[in-house]
């Protein structure tokens, strides 16, 4: 006889990025894939460079596998958030160089079996677990090929499932792109998690905004918060906080919800008041008109010499 084996819960790991893993009550989904959105500049790099590099503080190891980003300019973007990417690499964070050119897809068929049979191996000999294909959409774009994307797309997922990794993938999406709405609906088929990442500006002020579009499996902070890039990298500005279902992690809930609330609530009893008032008004005047020698309300008396007035000529020459 066949037993009915319970399936696990959804389980997290932790960013350690300020108020990232308080949004999501308690961090990336496990062994799943997290997709990061947005325009190129919003700090999808430096969400997932970040990521790595606090796992690597706990003993944790990660590969890199960048698309569009050598690796000197990798370390020169992590040494202005404060990170010396050479000495994390001693705790094995692996930072990889997959950039190709356009000559060596569009020649013959390509695939990603190669390179990730490679990465199996590199995984394998450091024990990671956790990795980051950062700027997808770059290799998307010289396959060119719809259908080769989503074929690589579902090699992918299949790759990561198969091998349990918590992977994270960042992707550009240029609103001038007529191919990016494609690559994000191919990406939600990969996707446990999608997180995108946005830049605002106008004459007076510019400010970076997070929002996680879904989280399957789990519950997550709907709206959208603003963040910072600075030293120590991406921090979140949290809203006010209420009660969370994970216990130890504060639930933050916008603290405009709770004024507007408020505000909700005097109307609702200043509007009762006017009622009670005018249902008062209007049971007096009931009862005067019963009697029958209740005073004439003012604005009926008006009424009536109104229409008087305009029923009769004017007294006056023209």
């Amino acid at each position: 006889m066949n037993q009915k084996t319970k399936p696990e819960a959804l389980t997290k790991v932790p960013t350690g990025i300020g108020g990232f893993d308080e949004l999501t009550w308690g961090g990336l989904p496990d062994k799943r894939t997290t997709v990061l959105v947005g325009v190129p500049g919003t700090g999808k790099t430096i969400f997932t460079l970040q990521t790595l590099v606090n796992a690597a503080r706990g003993g944790v190891p990660g590969i890199f596998v960048s698309f569009e980003e050598n690796t000197r300019r990798l370390m020169e973007d992590a040494a202005s958030c404060g990170w010396d990417l050479a000495e994390f690499q001693k705790k094995k964070l692996i930072l990889l160089d997959a950039r190709m050119q356009p000559g060596a897809v569009k020649v013959g068929h390509f695939d990603l079996m190669g390179m990730l049979a490679g990465l199996r191996a590199v995984a394998t000999d450091h024990g990671a677990k956790r990795i980051v294909f950062d700027s997808i959409d770059v290799l998307l774009t010289l396959l060119d090929d719809r259908m080769a994307e989503l074929q690589e797309i579902f090699r992918l997922r299949d790759w990561l499932s198969e091998n349990g990794f918590t992977a994270l993938i960042t992707a550009n999406l240029n609103t001038g792109d007529p191919s990016s709405p494609h690559r994000y609906a191919i990406l939600q088929f990969i996707s446990d998690c999608t997180v995108s990442l946005g830049f605002r500006q106008d004459p007076h002020s510019a400010s970076r905004n997070l929002r996680i579009v879904k989280y399957r499996g789990a519950g997550f902070f709907e709206r959208e918060c603003s963040f910072t890039i600075g030293r120590g990298g991406i921090n979140l500005a949290l809203p006010g906080r209420t009660e969370s279902p994970v216990p130890g992690l504060p639930n933050p809930a916008h603290p405009e919800f709770e004024l507007a609330r408020q505000d909700l609530s005097g109307r609702v009893q200043a509007l009762d008041r006017f009622l009670q008032i005018k249902q008062a008004e209007l049971k007096f005047l009931r009862e005067q008109q019963a009697l029958g020698d209740g005073p004439v309300p003012a604005a009926r008396r008006g009424k009536s010499s109104s229409k008087r007035s305009g029923s009769s000529k004017s007294a006056f020459p023209v």
